[in-house]
């Protein structure tokens, strides 16, 4: 029986292999994340992020100011405080992440055709359990971050 070491390895050279995806000098895996984490949560405030992310609010501002700049997230008001932004993907910027994401799965895709024999059924029928594991992991990081938990 696998252990938890053999799938965090096994998921880790997934994450490597879907990562070297993206085209040399496209965005980095900071940004990509981050206009990911827009995609799926919605607009935040820049310190918001930057604590999500686990990096500075100086260095969230570079890396929202370059997205910015190449037309892949936008600054808008937050209706609630007027006097601060909200950090917001694009059409532009929510059409990348489609893309990257329609890509990483024609490869997956093509990944699973070369799978022995049951192995592609066995892991399409995973994908559950895999979202709620994802799920859970992302909560528990939110919890860490407002100090609620430390993650093992």
């Amino acid at each position: 029986m696998p252990s938890a070491t053999d799938l965090s390895t096994a998921l880790e050279d997934l994450l490597s292999w879907a990562r070297r995806l993206a085209p040399p000098g496209d965005l980095s895996l900071a940004s990509t994340t981050l206009l990911a984490r827009l995609a799926r949560d919605g607009g935040s405030g820049v310190s918001a992020l930057a604590t999500a992310e686990g990096v500075s609010q100086p260095a969230m501002s570079q890396m929202v100011a370059r997205l910015e700049r190449d037309g892949l997230v936008t600054r808008t008001a937050d209706p609630q405080d007027g006097r601060a932004a909200v950090v917001v993907l694009t059409d532009t910027g929510r059409e990348l992440v489609s893309a990257r994401r329609a890509a990483r799965a024609a490869a997956l895709a093509d990944l699973l055709d070369t799978a022995p024999p049951g192995d592609a059924e066995q892991l399409l029928a995973a994908t559950p359990a895999l979202t709620r594991l994802a799920q859970a992991a992302l909560a528990q990081s939110a919890l860490a971050r407002r100090g609620a938990l430390t993650p093992a």
